[in-house]
């Protein structure tokens, strides 16, 4: 706090997100600035259903379990859980898979995902993308932003139906209305949104012209 206040950085305008897992920070940090907050919200595996499935340490903030709250991190995308992080934070950061959740096969009937793939093991690449939820819709509504983690290119990260193209996935995620998100390869995120617009907008090609710039194109970003 100290550092942000020194560089004229704690203000609601600032380019700056502070973000956590855990809740009652962030309701501490919001009596102290108007930085923008982002509750995180975690989650453990999906089950053959599509839900999230928690476990420790994934299954709630730890503060929750701390003081004996026995809510899980789901509670936070429900309504009644988004009008409570509205009451101390801008926006939510949830596990991708709350937006957009992943349906696996079970023909043998275990209870487990199959190896797709026959690569020895049980990811992302073995399964199919289900409908997206209504999360991002729900969480606009309550006058929140949505950051959705973490956006990845490794295949194994990736929906069978992306074809191995992560691209895919990060279209589809701006597609969906997403303010921002998290990607540990910030080049695919940003060409994978020149390609967002192109789509969105053919005519966006001029803001990639040199020297073409315009009022419309700095809307767009």
């Amino acid at each position: 706090m100290q550092v942000l206040e020194r560089n004229g950085w704690n203000n609601h305008n600032a380019p700056v997100f502070i973000q956590s897992f855990e809740h009652a920070n962030l309701k501490t940090l919001r009596k102290k600035t108007s930085v923008k907050l982002i509750q995180l919200i975690d989650g453990d595996d999906v089950a053959l259903d599509v839900t999230v499935t928690f476990a420790k340490p994934s299954d709630r903030p730890y503060d929750w379990t701390v003081s004996g709250r026995t809510d899980l991190f789901g509670y936070l995308v429900t309504s009644r859980g988004l009008a409570e992080v509205k009451t101390y934070a801008d926006g939510i950061g949830p596990w991708k898979r709350y937006i957009v959740s992943v349906v696996g096969t079970d023909k043998n009937k275990d209870g487990k995902a199959d190896d797709v793939n026959g690569d020895g093991a049980v990811d992302d690449s073995d399964k199919q993308t289900a409908s997206p939820t209504n999360v991002v819709r729900d969480a606009h509504r309550a006058g929140l932003l949505v950051h959705p983690f973490t956006l990845r290119n490794e295949p194994r990260y990736l929906a069978g139906n992306y074809i191995a193209q992560p691209t895919n996935e990060y279209i589809q995620f701006y597609q969906l209305g997403v303010d921002g998100l998290f990607s540990d390869f910030a080049d695919t995120a940003v060409a994978a949104r020149v390609m967002y617009w192109l789509l969105k907008d053919p005519d966006y090609a001029r803001c990639l012209v040199r020297g073409a710039r315009s009022r419309a194109c700095d809307e767009e970003g």
